[in-house]
């Protein structure tokens, strides 16, 4: 009812198929609109979509438990408005979705040209650019959210190091958005608790005989997902760092280093 409610309201509608987004109570599905979100409704109680409306952002999140299909639909910042099918699948292709301004219906009113000009002053002065706190904490939670799939999900195995009874094991490299999600799993086979010093990634070049020629950059991490102090004896942990997104040239590799804390245990492992 709301959904027909809100759709009397649209002062143009573009005729035009709509498009269909899937998802499940398992994923949280992001969508990034390419302005603040400033109003959402879904038709079922099947579906939810959550967004900050204290503090209007670009981007919603999608869940959805099995049931009957229902819609979607948002209106922005820019009184532009977007509508969407929605229907559950138990195993999703895509988490994220980056919408495009051509996929919007209509727009709810007419926007004045005072209005236009505020909007770009604040778009483009850097003081309303800078990132809020608010907007911090949102990323956290996404990549929380993401990271925790992806440890209950992911059963990958990329490359694994071993020495002294410890295996680091590379498990996969996840690309989002503008992040990558490394996941790691380090098994302690020993009889001796390892008590990690750190773990480092570093994109390095070249080879390390030739001192002129190797290069070797540290990338810290942004976020930690469960990342362990101490792996005790016969136990396996897994967890996530989260790095800007990077790629790698013809002759870079990734490495990650391992070292112990008060002992002399150092795995490096180097993937390309």
């Amino acid at each position: 009812m709301l959904f027909i409610i809100s759709m009397l309201f649209l002062g143009v509608i573009n005729a035009q198929e709509l498009k269909t987004l899937f998802t499940n109570e398992n994923n949280a599905v992001a969508l990034f609109f390419p302005d603040e979100i400033q109003q959402a409704v879904v038709g079922s109680p099947n579906f939810t979509f959550s967004y900050n409306k204290e503090n209007p952002q670009h981007v919603g999140l999608l869940q959805g438990v099995k049931g009957t299909d229902s819609n979607l639909l948002v209106i922005t910042s820019s009184d532009e408005v977007f509508s969407y099918i929605l229907k559950y699948r138990k195993s999703l292709d895509t988490l994220t979705h980056f919408v495009g301004k051509q996929e919007r219906i209509g727009l709810e009113k007419s926007v004045s040209i005072t209005a236009l000009k505020n909007r770009m002053l604040v778009k483009t002065n850097p003081v309303f650019s800078q990132p809020s706190k608010v907007d911090s904490n949102y990323r956290v939670q996404y990549f929380e959210k993401f990271s925790s799939y992806h440890l209950k999900h992911n059963q990958n195995s990329l490359k694994k190091k071993r020495k002294k009874g410890v295996v680091m094991c590379l498990k996969d490299l996840v690309y989002d958005r503008t992040e990558v999600y490394a996941i790691i799993e380090i098994k302690n086979r020993s009889k001796i608790d390892f008590e990690i010093d750190y773990l480092k990634m570093f994109k390095v070049n070249g080879n390390r005989r030739r001192k002129s020629s190797y290069q070797k950059i540290e990338m810290k991490p942004i976020y930690r997902h469960n990342p362990p102090k101490i792996i005790e004896e016969g136990e396996s942990r897994t967890f996530v760092l989260t790095t800007p997104k990077f790629t790698f040239g013809d002759k870079e590799k990734l490495l990650l280093e391992l070292k112990e804390t008060r002992g002399n245990r150092l795995l490096q492992l180097v993937y390309d």
